[in-house]
């Protein structure tokens, strides 16, 4: 054991969770606990954790051996982030490489930010709790310094639509994946992508308002963002030409993903847009619930469906698709591509 390659050692923690290394793997004999005190790949997520625990941890781990803090002030942890303030230095954590801060409110975001060094961050995610109009602009200065590292490579957020649009968006961001887990709107979107040259992806959560409301898109020569390849909407409940009107613009798309409403255009429609509009797309996923002011009858429904089994969609793309509806009690229809794309959904009707 005594000839086991530290390194290799510290391999195996890699894959292991942090209360096992430090409560478990640590204790064993001496040359573990050399081992473990050498380890600086620690991954701190701190949602799920004992108060016990949390104390313990916060005094055996050497703060500049994280590279990735998750707190979170939940039901089950309250007033956890001030705690954790209290506890460490922050100026400590030199080597961070990524920060969850989840329920934080707005002057412990900004009271972590100002102190934790983020020159090597490439992934940060937030969501704010309690705002505070008087820390409005030390938050956007926070989160302007965040944007403009260049290590900086994932980005999530739960931010207000209102407080997004005075963030001085960088004009060269290096981020290269972006999930908005607020509602956001056309103006937003259009600035952020104008300034982020290698977002290739982006998943849009919630409600996408004013989609399109510019119609000047049309009328005057439109702005492409090619360095698109992904993008998920979660939660569309617009009309299927103000989706395509967007994109319009990401012509690069290799991956789709839609879930929401009205979305319900045939498998011919749906075909001759991709053909002449995204021309590189390969993974198409969506999940759409659909109500039909008319009955339902099996020849319509027939005649829908078979408009998903073309060549274009059987052969060529090799996309499929599963379509029910109980015609006989209701008149909503789901439809969705297979492997499903959601994780959770309801609904009592028969497979047709």
């Amino acid at each position: 054991m005594e000839k086991l390659p530290v390194e290799l050692f510290h391999c195996i923690l890699d894959n292991l969770d942090i209360e096992i290394i430090a409560f478990s793997v640590r204790s064993v004999c001496r040359l573990f606990r050399l081992f473990v005190n050498s380890y600086d790949r620690y991954v701190l997520n701190l949602t799920l954790i004992s108060k016990r625990n949390f104390y313990l941890l916060c005094q055996l781990i050497n703060p500049n051996n994280v590279t990735s803090l998750t707190l979170a002030n939940e039901e089950q942890t309250p007033n956890q982030i001030d705690l954790f303030i209290s506890l460490v230095r922050l100026r400590q954590f030199t080597r961070l490489h990524s920060i969850t801060l989840l329920h934080i409110d707005e002057y412990q975001l900004n009271f972590i930010l100002e102190r934790i060094n983020l020159n090597l961050v490439t992934s940060f995610s937030f969501r704010i709790k309690n705002y505070d109009d008087r820390h409005m602009q030390r938050t956007n200065n926070c989160l302007t310094s965040i944007l403009s590292k260049s290590s900086l490579r994932k980005m999530e957020f739960y931010f207000r639509n209102n407080r997004l649009s005075k963030i001085s968006w960088p004009s060269n961001c290096s981020i290269q994946s972006l999930v908005v887990n607020r509602h956001i709107t056309m103006d937003n979107i259009l600035t952020i992508l104008q300034c982020s040259p290698h977002l290739h992806k982006l998943i849009l959560k919630e409600r996408l308002n004013e989609i399109i409301n510019h119609v000047s898109l049309k009328s005057t020569a439109p702005i492409y963002f090619r360095q698109l390849r992904s993008l998920t909407i979660e939660n569309f409940s617009q009309t299927i030409y103000l989706l395509e009107s967007f994109l319009l613009l990401t012509p690069s798309l290799i991956h789709l993903k839609l879930v929401g409403y009205k979305l319900m255009s045939n498998g011919k429609q749906w075909e001759q847009f991709i053909q002449i509009n995204l021309p590189n797309l390969v993974k198409f996923e969506f999940y759409f619930v659909y109500w039909s002011q008319d009955k339902i009858t099996s020849d319509s429904l027939n005649l829908f469906i078979d408009s998903f089994r073309t060549p274009f969609w059987i052969e060529h793309k090799k996309w499929f698709i599963t379509c029910i509806c109980d015609i006989e009690r209701s008149r909503v229809i789901y439809l969705y591509s297979i492997p499903i794309c959601i994780t959770c959904f309801k609904y009592d009707v028969e497979l047709y």
